[in-house]
């Protein structure tokens, strides 16, 4: 049955009423202001002069992932977090990880069962957040949640975060919301490298304190390939080698795995006309990427058989990723002075994973992962059609297909149910860009999703943003969105069989699992205080139903194995919202807060969900020594979180506190260290419900030259 829009919580209510009061009193506000909203077509021939119209707002960057076209991060109906080159530069964030850990309200998790990480967000797993690069969607490592640690952060210009709902904008897989890789446009000239050393000391497994446990390596060089500068290419690589730790090195088990990470990356783009060369958006513009990523991981462990037998057990995975993307954008000029905008991209990604377990020199569990995704898609931008004094519609429409083929086998034999493991998607969507009137966007979307397996779906999303000038001419912003998630079950939760009846037990997938819907409401304020503070406040509530879960409460038993199967077991509510202050404290020190918070419930049991601290709050404190020598203070605290429902086992409450340095030798040769978890608190290698962070104290130094 379809959701409705009916509001019974008080956020939900607040959030309808602002949507309603908006609309109705745009009119009255726009007599009184004037002040014009920033267009896509403003954007493109005129950034000086828009920037010169924000000249509140400290930091405005360009996005494209809230509206699926340019606008100006203090413009768009729907909030978006940037972090951009300086900042992961500042912070050496080399992984999409490290990267997403700076931010208040956003929430990591260990993967089970594999190494790496998963995002969450308003308490909403990784199975239900799309992470993308330049637009186009990452293969899930797991089938099911895509691996952060899996990426590192070469040719990166800003990764862009929006949360909540984001069906109507980018389909199945986005109802948590989306995470948009943006890559950096590539330069006449340039080159760089970069590298760093560190150690964990006492935990590092050579048991050898001042032995290099980790170590980072990457470089670029790109320029112009013709002398016209219309044809340009970049080349791109990364090497990562983390050896991981070692609590007790008498021991065989090992807290963090092993982990060797190579990712490479080419990419060439032409633009047609020469005199649009150097330009930020020129009319014509093509590209083509390939890209190559491999990783080794190696777990050590201690098994415990159901005889209660203690065996010494070892598990290597290998993973190689391909990407091969192309895409382009070109104006067309049909009797109109603006001209339609035709973009298209298509991708061919394959990933593949080999794995197996090592116990008294047998290997056994040999298994073979392999996920294919082909893509297509376009999407046409009208001109303005205008349709009345400082009124005017930007209107969109975009269609896209996507094939995903599974294949896993453990030992030779298939892990599904069925010989076929695919699914076939084609997607169309429509969103009108409506400017209502100086100070007021309304900003509707409808996306139409028809399944191989689950038939056609709508998924509408509505947002509004208004600006407000108050007496000393500076700008509020309010937002409120409101839209509907969803995400049909993935391959695996629907055809996987997992065979560990050797260990007592099989997890097994559900053909007739049913998709999951959901309505998010979100309602966001945003301003600058005076010259040197400004303030944002956020609030979200998600209305979950069929939920997919594998129900581990309650196990059929065959022939003495405990038989566990994904099922639509589940109703939740998320609620919470987030503070993020930005201050100037003086010409040289900057001080960033944030505090997010997040409620859980699971409504069928009247629990909480798992793995959803309440409070988290981070501070940074960026302070300019000299005009060389940098210091940045990180701060973070989670509060405790559940993380097993039935035994009522939480994970404790943690702090974080990191030390950056970062040094400017001559223009081209920056210097820096840090020291990370400087409190060194970490998790008990004892508890495995303990999810504060797996590495001790650590010492790292760097350096980067570029030309």
């Amino acid at each position: 049955m379809t959701q409705t829009f009916y509001a019974t919580h008080p956020l939900k209510q607040a959030i309808l009423l602002a949507l309603t009061g908006l609309c109705a009193g745009y009119a009255i506000s726009a007599q009184a202001q004037n002040h014009t909203i920033n267009d896509t077509q403003a954007i493109n021939d005129n950034t000086d002069t828009q920037k010169a119209a924000l000249q509140h707002t400290k930091f405005d960057p360009i996005v494209v992932t809230a509206t699926r076209s340019n606008k100006y991060l203090s413009e768009t109906p729907i909030p978006v977090q940037v972090l951009d080159k300086n900042k992961l530069k500042q912070n050496h964030a080399q992984t999409l990880k490290q990267a997403l850990e700076l931010l208040p309200n956003v929430y990591l998790a260990q993967l089970r069962g594999k190494t790496g990480y998963e995002v969450r967000m308003q308490g909403l797993s990784g199975d239900q957040v799309l992470v993308l690069i330049d637009g186009l969607p990452v293969s899930a490592s797991t089938s099911s949640s895509f691996n952060i640690a899996q990426y590192l952060n070469t040719q990166v210009e800003q990764i862009e975060v929006i949360q909540g709902a984001a069906s109507a904008q980018y389909g199945s897989s986005a109802m948590g919301g989306v995470i948009n890789i943006i890559t950096k446009p590539i330069s006449d000239t340039h080159a760089s490298i970069t590298a760093e050393l560190g150690t964990n000391t006492s935990q590092n497994p050579s048991d050898n304190k001042f032995d290099n446990n980790y170590s980072f390596v990457e470089g670029s060089v790109e320029g112009a390939l013709s002398d016209d500068k219309r044809l340009k290419a970049r080349l791109s690589g990364a090497y990562r080698d983390d050896k991981g730790l070692s609590v007790d090195n008498e021991a065989w088990p090992r807290l963090k795995d092993a982990t060797e990470q190579k990712q490479v990356q080419a990419k060439i783009s032409f633009t047609p006309d020469i005199n649009e060369v150097d330009t930020a958006n020129p009319n014509s513009r093509y590209w083509l990427e390939a890209g190559y990523y491999e990783e080794e991981d190696s777990s050590r462990f201690n098994y415990v058989a159901r005889n209660g037998a203690v065996q010494a057990q070892q598990r290597d995975e290998d993973i190689k990723r391909k990407r091969v993307s192309a895409g382009g954008e070109t104006k067309i000029f049909a009797g109109n002075a603006e001209g339609y905008k035709l973009s298209g991209s298509a991708l061919y990604e394959n990933y593949d994973s080999q794995s197996h377990n090592t116990a008294s020199g047998k290997v056994s569990d040999v298994r073979d992962f392999d996920l294919t995704t082909n893509l297509a898609q376009l999407q046409l931008d009208f001109p303005l059609i205008y349709s009345g004094e400082n009124q005017w519609h930007a209107p969109q429409l975009g269609l896209k297909y996507q094939k995903d083929k599974l294949d896993q086998k453990i030992d030779g034999v298939s892990e599904f149910i069925t010989d076929k493991v695919d699914r076939d998607v084609l997607e169309a969507y429509v969103q009108d860009d409506w400017a209502l009137s100086d100070n007021t966007e309304l900003v509707a979307g409808v996306r139409y999703q028809d399944d191989s397996d689950f038939g056609s779906h709508f998924a509408p999303k509505l947002a509004l943003k208004h600006d407000y000038y108050d007496a000393n001419n500076r700008k509020h912003v309010f937002r409120a969105s409101v839209g509907q998630g969803y995400r049909v079950p993935n391959l695996k939760e629907r055809y996987y069989l997992f065979d560990h009846s050797r260990y007592g037990y099989k997890v097994m997938g559900s053909p007739d699992l049913k998709p999951e819907e959901s309505i998010s409401y979100q309602l966001g304020y945003q301003t600058q205080l005076n010259d040197k503070v400004g303030v944002s406040v956020n609030g979200f509530y998600n209305d979950v139903k069929n939920l997919i879960q594998t129900d581990n409460n309650h196990p059929v038993m065959d022939g003495g194995i405990k038989v566990f199967s994904y099922d639509n077991v589940d109703k939740a509510e998320t609620y919470g919202g987030d503070i993020g202050v930005d201050w100037q404290l003086n010409d040289k020190a900057m001080l960033n807060l944030g505090y997010g918070y997040l409620h859980t419930k699971n409504k069928t049991t009247g629990g909480d969900l798992t793995y959803s601290p309440e409070h988290k709050v981070t501070a940074n404190v960026q302070y300019q020594v000299t005009d060389k020598l940098q210091f940045i203070q990180q701060v973070r605290y989670e509060s405790k979180q559940l993380t097993d429902t039935a035994a009522s086992s939480y994970s404790p409450h943690w702090w974080g506190l990191d030390s950056r340095f970062n040094y400017t030798a001559s223009p081209n040769l920056d210097l820096y260290m840090a020291i990370n978890n400087l409190l060194d608190e970490q998790r008990s290698a004892s508890d495995a419900n303990d999810q504060r962070p797996i590495d001790n104290r650590q010492w790292l130094v760097g350096a980067s030259y570029h030309w």
